[in-house]
C-alpha cells in the first residue's frame, strides 16, 4: 500500500500541483485562470481518446440492426440456447472491431484526474502553516512558482478552495446547474440512438441521472474543481461537435446550431409561362410517337385474322 501511495503522489499529485503553481506564476498570479488553462491542456491531451470513443460509438450504432436481429432470433428460446446469444454478440463485436469498454475511455481517465485535482487544489492553497511546509516538499526544484507561495485562491468573487455551497449567491446555485447542464449536452451528443427499447430506456436514464448527480456533487466540491468540470464539459462539447462531423444536436425538439438550407440545393420555382412553353414543345413529340406506333407492322396474329376474313367473304 505504501508503494501505491508513492506512485499516486509521483504520477498524479506532484505533477498537478507543480502545473497549477507554474500556470499561476505565468498567468499574473490568478489561480482561476491557471485552472482553466490546465483544463484546456488536459482536454487536448485526451482528444485521441475522445476520437476513439466517437468511432467506437458510431460502430456500435451501425451494429444495432444486426444485434436486434440476434435478439429476435433467440427470443423465446431455452436458457441453454440463449447462452449462444452472448457468444454471437461478442463475435459480432470482433468482426466489426468494436470494444464496448472503449466507449468509456475518457470517463475512466477523467475520474482519477478529478480525484487528484481535488487533492491538488487543497494542497496548493493549504489553510494551515503545516500545509505550507508540506507544499514546499511537493514543488520541483526548478519550479519558479516556489517564490509565489502562498497562492491567492480568490477568483470571480469566490474562494476556489472553499466548497461551492459556501460561495456567494448566485454562484453557489449557478455553478452546479451549469455543470449539470453542460454534462447533459455532452452526453446527449455522445449517446447514439438505439433501436432496442431497453437500451434506449437505459440511455435515457443515464442521460439524466449522471448530470443531476454531478450537479449535486458539485455543491460539495471545492469551487476550483467545479470550474474544472464545467470547462472540461464545455471543451468536450466543442471537440465532439467537430469530431462528430458538425452535426446539430436536438434539444427539446430544436436543433442547435440550427440547420440552414444550402442555397445551391434550392430548386428555383418555375414560372407558369415556362411550364406552358414546355408543354407546347412536348406535344409535337407525343404526336410523332403516336404516328410511329400506328405505322408499325402488324403482328402475325393480326395478319392471319385479316386473311381469314377475306377467305370467308370469297
Amino acid at each position: 500500500m505504501e508503494f501505491l501511495g508513492i506512485l499516486w503522489d509521483e504520477v498524479f499529485m506532484r505533477p498537478m500541483i507543480n502545473s497549477l503553481a507554474l500556470l499561476y506564476d505565468l498567468l499574473f498570479d490568478n489561480f482561476g485562470l491557471s485552472i482553466i488553462v490546465f483544463t484546456v491542456l488536459m482536454r487536448l491531451l485526451l482528444i485521441p481518446l475522445q476520437v476513439r470513443q466517437t468511432r467506437q460509438t458510431m460502430k456500435m450504432q451501425e451494429l444495432q440492426p444486426r444485434m436486434k436481429a440476434l435478439q429476435e432470433k433467440y427470443k423465446g428460446k431455452s436458457q441453454e440456447e440463449r447462452k449462444q446469444l452472448s457468444s454471437e454478440t461478442m463475435r459480432l463485436y470482433r468482426e466489426a472491431g468494436v470494444n464496448p469498454v472503449g466507449c468509456l475511455g475518457p470517463l475512466v481517465i477523467q475520474m482519477p484526474i478529478w480525484i487528484a485535482l481535488y487533492r491538488a487544489i487543497l494542497r496548493a492553497v493549504p489553510p494551515t502553516p503545516e500545509g505550507l511546509a508540506n507544499l514546499s516538499e511537493a514543488f520541483y526544484w526548478w519550479n519558479p512558482a516556489r517564490a509565489s507561495v502562498p497562492l491567492n485562491s480568490d477568483f470571480a468573487g469566490m474562494d476556489l478552495v472553499d466548497f461551492v455551497q459556501n460561495a456567494p449567491v448566485p454562484i453557489n446555485f449557478a455553478l452546479p446547474v451549469l455543470v449539470g447542464a453542460s454534462m447533459w449536452v455532452q452526453q446527449k451528443m455522445m449517446t447514439p440512438p438505439s433501436i432496442d427499447p431497453k437500451q434506449a430506456q437505459t440511455n435515457q436514464i443515464m442521460l439524466w441521472m449522471m448530470p443531476i448527480m454531478f450537479g449535486f456533487f458539485t455543491l460539495q466540491f471545492p469551487a476550483g474543481l467545479g470550474i474544472y468540470i464545467l470547462f472540461s464539459n464545455l471543451i468536450g462539447v466543442a471537440i465532439q461537435y467537430f469530431i462528430g462531423g458538425r452535426k446539430p444536436i436536438s434539444i427539446f425538439g430544436r436543433q442547435f446550431p440550427a440547420q440552414q438550407d444550402d442555397p445551391n440545393d434550392v430548386i428555383p420555382p418555375t414560372a407558369p409561362e415556362d411550364n406552358q412553353e414546355k408543354n407546347d414543345d412536348a406535344q409535337p413529340d407525343l404526336r410523332r410517337k403516336e404516328r410511329r406506333r400506328s405505322n408499325r407492322p402488324r403482328s402475325g396474329r393480326t395478319g392471319r385474322s385479316s386473311r381469314r376474313r377475306r377467305n370467308i367473304r370469297h
